[in-house]
């Protein structure tokens, strides 16, 4: 029988417990430090397309982004962070259930 907290453990684990999504995570924090840094400090003459490159990390999960109506900037990137971080998930599970088939083990 599964607990309330061995179902949100096991997602959160897999953000923590590999390389891969921690490398993802770290990869999308130092892009989006550049985008704010960009629109806080820089002044540009025209638009900026720092914002792109943590659009383009988070596919396709980003994608559901692009379906809301218009929103303001802030609320974009938080978006984009509950991307990346649904994306470090899936990545982490992908990686457990890898790592566990070369071992030879099966899942009980």
């Amino acid at each position: 029988m599964m607990h309330a907290d061995d179902r949100w453990n096991r997602p959160l684990a897999a953000v923590a417990d590999n390389w891969a999504s921690r490398g993802y995570l770290l990869v999308f924090a130092a892009l989006m430090v550049w985008v704010v840094l960009d629109a806080l400090l820089v002044a540009h003459p025209d638009a900026s397309f720092a914002g792109i490159w943590p659009l383009l990390l988070t596919l396709p999960t980003s994608l559901l982004l692009l379906a809301l109506p218009s929103t303001d900037g802030w609320i974009f990137l938080a978006g984009l962070v509950v991307a990346a971080l649904v994306n470090a998930v899936l990545l982490g599970l992908l990686v457990r259930a890898l790592t566990s088939r070369s071992r030879g083990g099966s899942r009980s």
